[in-house]
């Protein structure tokens, strides 16, 4: 058995796991609540009521966060900072968005490509720069910025030719920065209430920055695609 396939059945098994979770202590249909939560204190409320439970159901949001983006990242992030501090917060939502990031990745690669690749035809010529380039640079960038939905950049790379190693690496190091900012925020849910949108125009405009500024000392993205 290859590394990778393990790996794959590895997280399989822990989505699995956290579904069983699911559906033995909240009914499924309680997540449809997710796209009503207007702030992180809603939602930490809602996550308290699971009890001991409360890790799990958290990561969960999380890898539907990722997956299908119902609800912004700050809401869950802030939430999770809120209920069990900074550093676990931080630990607990990054667990999360890279369960689903992968869940995502792997979906488009193996399981649903042609749907995928009919769903994201406007993003191709992103997908083909990806192949031919540094996928796992272009990943990290777009990562850095928060107006840009996790799924559609999950999906993209597990659609093109960057291997799954530099898509992870990138993840990790791309969404960190937003994470750890929004978790530490909604430690103090009162004061983050007027920050956060300052907060997140200050991160969308260095992001931008950031990705222009590497674009015009490259004038592309430089590198060599996944060697199979």
């Amino acid at each position: 058995m290859t590394k990778k396939l393990l790996f794959i059945i590895s997280v399989a098994f822990v989505v699995l796991a956290i579904g069983a979770v699911i559906i033995d202590q909240a009914r499924p249909e309680s997540f449809l609540k997710l796209g009503i939560f207007k702030n992180s204190q809603e939602i930490a409320d809602w996550l308290l009521s699971f009890g001991a439970w409360a890790v799990i159901i958290s990561i969960a949001v999380m890898i539907i966060q990722t997956i299908a983006t119902p609800v912004p990242l700050f809401i869950v992030a802030g939430a999770n900072g809120y209920i069990f501090g900074i550093a676990w917060g931080i630990v607990i939502t990054l667990v999360g968005a890279l369960l689903g990031s992968t869940v995502a990745f792997f979906m488009a690669r193996f399981m649903a490509r042609d749907y995928f690749s009919r769903r994201l035809a406007k993003y191709m010529p992103k997908v083909e720069e990806m192949s031919k380039t540094s996928g796992a640079r272009v990943v990290f960038l777009a990562r850095l910025v928060p107006i840009l939905p996790s799924s559609i950049i999950s999906y993209a790379a597990g659609l093109s030719k960057v291997s799954f190693r530099g898509f992870f690496v990138a993840s990790v190091f791309g969404k960190l920065p937003e994470i750890v900012i929004y978790t530490a925020l909604g430690h103090s849910l009162e004061r983050a209430e007027g920050l956060i949108t300052r907060v997140t125009v200050v991160i969308i405009l260095l992001s931008l920055l950031i990705f222009s500024l590497h674009s015009k000392k490259t004038g592309s993205f430089n590198g060599d695609p996944e060697k199979k």
